[in-house]
């Protein structure tokens, strides 16, 4: 093998490398945020984006919202509720909800925060 062919090719590979690595990097910290969610954050996210339809936390149990659109708080304590169900709900939401772009790590934080809502003994 010619010296430029080998040039051509073991520079090709470090770049395949460096790729991989960053990839590795990038995916290893998205796979990061879905294990490690985050409530506190959730729970800021979730007052700047969802005030408006839904009770946020339960300290807000006197404010008057929609009677269609429930409490985080009822939402956790839902019979057989699940951080998945609670993310896939926020990911294709359903009328009245707007579709609202979120990151995955911010749909981990507010399902976290979500689900920090729920009491020991719920169903």
């Amino acid at each position: 093998m010619n010296s430029k062919v080998w040039a051509a090719r073991s520079g090709g590979l470090a770049l395949l490398t460096v790729l991989t690595i960053a990839g590795a990097s990038l995916f290893g910290g998205a796979v990061h945020a879905q294990i490690h969610p985050d409530a506190k954050t959730g729970h800021e996210i979730a007052n700047k984006l969802c005030t408006g339809c839904h009770i946020v936390g339960s300290e807000a149990a006197n404010a008057t919202m929609p009677a269609d659109v429930p409490p985080f708080e009822v939402i956790a304590n839902q019979p057989g509720q699940t951080a998945e169900k609670i993310a896939g709900r926020i990911v294709i939401p359903h009328p009245p909800m707007p579709t609202i772009n979120l990151t995955r790590e911010e749909i981990g934080d507010i399902t976290a925060y979500i689900m920090s809502l729920r009491k020991k003994d719920a169903p």
